[in-house]
């Protein structure tokens, strides 16, 4: 597997030195508060997702997850996860970062990058998907060049409210237009 480096970032496979850095973004209530994982998450379950991490194969079908860190400075700043569908003609792409480094264009960039790397790969179409109440998040798939496609009501059950997901979908050309 190749990293990719953009301007800013280096998004690489998981090691296991992440591990602390994972368990304390991951557990921090303003990240995981629209995301499906429970949170707090302690050390030797980091541990445990790294490993399952190191299992994946960027090269699909199947899912991979990014560890992303600033070009100039090592260490964990957020995650990146893409699954191929068998057919290897679909993606589906999410995105987390860690509090200190939202709102500076990193998760749209680390996004694009990857949305490139999919679609040199031959992937046609990549979905994305957030909780309707996240109105931050849900700006970011439309600053990489999603379009809105839908909204699926109480899509799921998380912290015991059922929530509503916005649906997202990107072709490679609507991706150069948003570039």
């Amino acid at each position: 597997m190749t990293d990719i480096v953009t301007r800013r970032l280096r998004l690489r496979r998981f090691s296991r030195d992440d591990a602390p850095t994972l368990a304390r973004y991951r557990s921090d209530p303003c990240v995981a508060r629209y995301q499906t994982w429970c949170s707090p998450i302690g050390q030797a379950e980091a541990e445990a997702i790294i490993a399952g991490y190191l299992t994946e194969n960027p090269d699909g079908p199947g899912c991979f997850q990014y560890a992303i860190e600033l070009r100039r400075r090592r260490g964990l700043i957020g995650d990146l996860a893409f699954a191929i569908e068998s057919g290897r003609d679909q993606a589906e792409m999410g995105i987390t970062l860690a509090p200190d480094m939202r709102h500076r264009g990193y998760a749209t960039e680390a996004m694009t990058a990857v949305a490139d790397r999919l679609f040199a790969a031959g992937v046609n179409r990549i979905t994305a998907a957030c909780d309707a109440r996240n109105t931050a998040s849900a700006k970011l798939p439309r600053r990489v060049g999603f379009e809105q496609r839908g909204r699926e009501n109480q899509y799921v059950e998380q912290r015991g409210a059922h929530a509503d997901f916005l649906l997202f979908r990107m072709s490679s050309e609507q991706l150069r237009r948003a570039s």
